[in-house]
């Protein structure tokens, strides 16, 4: 999943609505925490100066994480914690939110654990020193000496941080047995730092190899292990989390265990295991690898250890294995402070007391029997429950074939546990979080002194949710992004069909990029969108295309009349022609143009040899000339379009009844060169033709002029600048750059009357369909195939069996195995004609006249729809 453009558009802030929800005082927490006087009054909106914490937040230090943040509805701003709830402000009031995360496991005693608070507290009474770098530590001795009594003989190197602990580890081992090679476990997180990221499965990608060398063991696959045994003596030290945590809550397979120690106990190879989430007793065990038989001779804690409000890790060495000289080499400014010490004591003590292990047994027995009732009644949308204390994953069945667009965009980009999330805490206030690498599984890690009724909560909250995926109905599932709060129609009938799935049998291969012409048309292919009425769509696809990637969706083939076939993947932006045409104006559209630019990567990697650009895509790339990718053929389908449109006009001019031999051409636009173009190959077939232009010294018009009279000699053609002209013209083609209609019915003259309009956006002003149903308008957009009557686009309301014209010369380059750029840059006759011919040979043919009236004008109303949201 890749961020969006931090340069791109702001996301909108949600306004105040949200899903109606009444908190009562007994909702306001589950262990009775209240919102007391220290609770400021600073959210997300701002304080009174109008500061913004989001704004800030995004533009100072994650500008690539709160866009998603917001555009999912998870940029919250928490103003207050208690044991297991979080408060925000909502809509001017806090509201309490049951957190479920536990700061990634580090909230095991929950927030502001009244004991832990108080040693915090006598610290500072006591003024005890923070820095004493050099000197003896009595802070770090008292620390030590509590975990060797609980764990045995080692020596403890305090940090500040679960990733520096891993480091630490890293180097020691380096130090004890300096092997070339280190062993980790495939799917597992032990941090992001340089070194620790090296054995973090999913994040190393763009650090591998710049840190120590780390093979990666499957833990699923025996004979993966056989072929790592025989290079044993050349490994320093394996690296294993008990329980993958950000792996999706996953245990360590017992043979592999068996198999781990079998190995390396005999070749003098240590066990380190990273106990950083699963320790301290959340999983009913002090150490989670004492459940499985693992005595490690590294043991890497931190999160819980702090107690939730000091930062501080631990690495313990048995003794036996402890290299004297890393003393010496690891040092650490804050590490070993007397006030960090003193907390992780107090928490030893305080898990001793109130015995946390049964707690957190008692309380994850209860979670994992009622989330196996969840997925009992819901088996399509639950993939797994598993746990381990309160160390629990809920696993969502990946929805990428359902029928609804955005259930599969959302599942194939990654998204369905953020949004899954999101919903919980907008609309049911619990807080959950998906696990990093394994984005589908939600995290449940609350304290060891949650209640029941949290718990419950969050069981009743995922029973709704799973009723939502099993409907497909996307609208309940976002709607509280844009404060939409529908009633609870959870049986949204969805119509919509999956994609078209063909797996290639040709070694012709193109892709064409494309996006939504009208905002309403994605209710074509997600039906729940509906109820959002144009108001509501309009805001949620604003909010929701900076961050969503473009992808294939349908894979089809298409025959030519002479036998040969191509395969097209058509890769689907999530952008509808408002959304350019406002970049456009705006003048803020590298955002868009680089999601094209990954749109053409997307396809190049699905094995595409040809890219076509659909809609808007060719404007804001300057007819694809901006398109930086390399090693892939280029077309906006220009040619074609333009030879297909001279087609539509000659179609629409005889089905009106007009001799073209003895008629009149304008053409409006006449210095650009899709109109100009137009002139040329029509000039011969009618017996005058009008340039129409805004100025009649442009440098460009005499050899336009020229260009014509060579294509017909014996014709009349002149220029003029005045409207006025065109009520002599029974035809009109009209290609202007204005941002305002030009023609109007005053400017017509009597009927009837065709104009092929291929101006973005239109020329023709809406006012001319509603006052003259003598005028035909066309574009000439729309081509009819030889073969497939069958064939659809999701998305693409166009009847079966026809494409745009752009699409149709990208598969024609396929078909003729054409991989030299096709219509990239200015058009000209000669291409408008190859293109027409190549069209001939495979039996493309332009759409009935009344596909090319309405279909084709599409782009245009998407213009206008921005174009009525901008003055209102």
């Amino acid at each position: 999943m890749a961020p969006p453009d931090p340069a791109g558009p702001p996301v909108p802030r949600r306004t105040g609505m949200r899903t109606a929800r009444t908190i009562s005082a007994r909702d306001a927490s589950p262990n009775g925490a209240r919102p007391g006087p220290a609770a400021a009054a600073v959210g997300a909106d701002g304080d009174a100066a109008g500061w913004n914490a989001v704004e800030a937040y995004g533009r100072l230090c994650r500008p690539g994480l709160v866009p998603l943040l917001s555009a999912l509805g998870l940029d919250a701003v928490y103003e207050r914690a208690e044991g297991d709830t979080l408060w925000l402000r909502r809509d001017g009031k806090l509201v309490p939110v049951v957190d479920l995360v536990g700061g990634y496991g580090a909230n095991l005693f929950g927030h502001h654990h009244p004991d832990l608070v108080a040693t915090a507290r006598r610290c500072f009474d006591e003024q005890l020193p923070f820095h004493a770098q050099a000197s003896c530590r009595p802070g770090a001795a008292r620390l030590a000496e509590a975990l060797c009594r609980r764990l045995g003989d080692y020596v403890v190197i305090l940090t500040n941080s679960g990733t520096e602990t891993v480091e630490a580890a890293i180097k020691h081992v380096l130090l004890e047995r300096p092997r070339p090679t280190l062993w980790a476990v495939r799917g597992a997180f032990h941090g992001k730092t340089l070194g620790s990221i090296q054995f973090t499965w999913s994040y190393r990608g763009p650090y591998e190899g710049r840190g120590p060398r780390v093979r990666f063991l499957d833990p699923d696959d025996p004979s993966d292990w056989q072929s790592a045994a025989a290079g044993v003596d050349g490994v320093s030290a394996i690296l294993l989390e008990p329980i993958a945590g950000e792996g999706g809550i996953r245990q360590l397979p017992p043979a592999f265990v068996e198999w781990v120690l079998a190995t390396c106990r005999p070749a003098g190879v240590p066990v380190i295991v990273d106990e950083i989430q699963s320790g301290m007793g959340r999983t009913g065990t002090f150490l989670a690898s004492e459940a499985i038989g693992i005595e490690p001779d590294y043991i890497c804690l931190a999160k819980s250890l702090g107690g939730g409000i000091a930062k501080i890790g631990a690495l313990l060495v048995r003794r036996k294995r402890f290299v004297e000289e890393f003393s010496l080499q690891h040092t650490s400014t804050f590490a070993e402070d007397e006030y960090g010490c003193a907390i992780a004591v107090e928490a030893l003590r305080v898990l001793e007391r109130d015995d946390l292990p049964a707690r957190c047994r008692a309380r994850g027995a209860f979670l994992l029997e009622a989330l196996r009732s969840v997925q009992a009644r819901f088996p399509d949308q639950v993939k797994g429950v598993r746990g381990f204390g309160l160390m629990v994953g809920f696993e969502l069945h990946d929805r990428s074939d359902a029928k609804s667009y955005s259930l599969r965009m959302l599942s194939r980009q990654n998204y369905l546990g953020y949004v899954a999330t999101a919903y919980l805490l907008n609309v049911h206030n619990i807080r959950v979080a998906p696990t990093l690498g394994d984005s589908r599984t939600l995290r449940l890690e609350p304290s060891a002194y949650v209640t029941e009724e949290a718990l419950t909560r969050f069981v009743r909250g995922a029973e709704e949710l799973c009723a939502l995926l099993r409907a497909e109905n996307v609208a309940m599932l976002t709607g509280h992004t844009i404060g939409f709060a529908p009633g609870a129609a959870l049986d949204y009938p969805v119509a919509a069909r999956p994609d078209t799935q063909q797996e290639p049998r040709t070694s012709q291969r193109v892709g064409f990029i494309g996006h939504l012409l009208l905002d309403e048309h994605v209710t074509i292919v997600d039906p729940s969108l509906r109820a959002f009425g144009q108001e509501h769509l309009e805001e949620y696809l604003d909010r929701t295309a900076p961050i969503v990637d473009p992808m294939v969706f349908d894979r089809i083939h298409v025959r030519s009349r002479t036998g040969e076939e191509v395969h097209l993947s058509f890769v689907g932006l999530d952008l509808t022609s408002r959304q350019f045409a406002r970049a456009r104006d705006e003048k803020n559209s590298r955002w868009i143009t680089e999601k094209i630019e990954t749109a053409v990567q997307v396809a190049k990697n699905a094995g595409c040899r040809v890219v076509g650009f659909g809609g808007y895509t060719s404007i804001v790339t300057a007819s694809c000339r901006r398109v930086r990718t390399n090693g892939v053929t280029l077309t906006t389908g220009n040619a074609l379009t333009v030879g297909m449109g001279v087609a539509a006009l000659r179609q629409a001019a005889r089905v009106r009844g007009i001799d073209l031999g003895s008629s009149r051409l304008a053409v409006l636009g006449a210095t650009g060169n899709i109109a100009s173009t137009y002139a040329v190959l029509m000039a011969p077939e009618v017996r005058e033709v009008v340039l129409v232009v805004r100025n009649l010294r442009s440098p460009k018009l005499a050899p336009i002029l020229a260009a014509v009279l060579a294509a017909a000699p014996q014709r009349a053609v002149r220029a003029v600048d005045n409207l006025a002209a065109l009520a002599d013209c029974p035809l009109i083609v009209s290609a202007s750059n204005t941002p305002e209609p030009l023609i109007y019915p005053n400017h017509l003259g009597p009927g009837p009357v065709v104009i092929c309009d291929i101006s973005l956006p239109p020329d023709v002003a809406e006012e001319v369909a509603l006052e003259r149903p003598d005028v035909l308008v066309v574009t000439g957009g729309v081509v009819r195939l030889p073969l497939d009557e069958d064939f659809s686009i999701g998305g693409i309301p166009l009847a079966r069996g026809h494409v745009f014209a752009c699409m149709a010369e990208t598969l024609l380059m396929g078909l003729e195995g054409t991989w030299d750029h096709g219509s990239v840059g200015p058009v000209t006759v000669e291409s408008v004609q190859h293109a027409m011919a190549k069209a001939e040979k495979h039996g493309f043919a332009v759409g009935e006249i009344h596909v090319n009236t309405s279909t084709s004008r599409l782009m245009g109303l998407g213009y206008a729809q921005h174009r009525r949201h901008r003055t209102v």
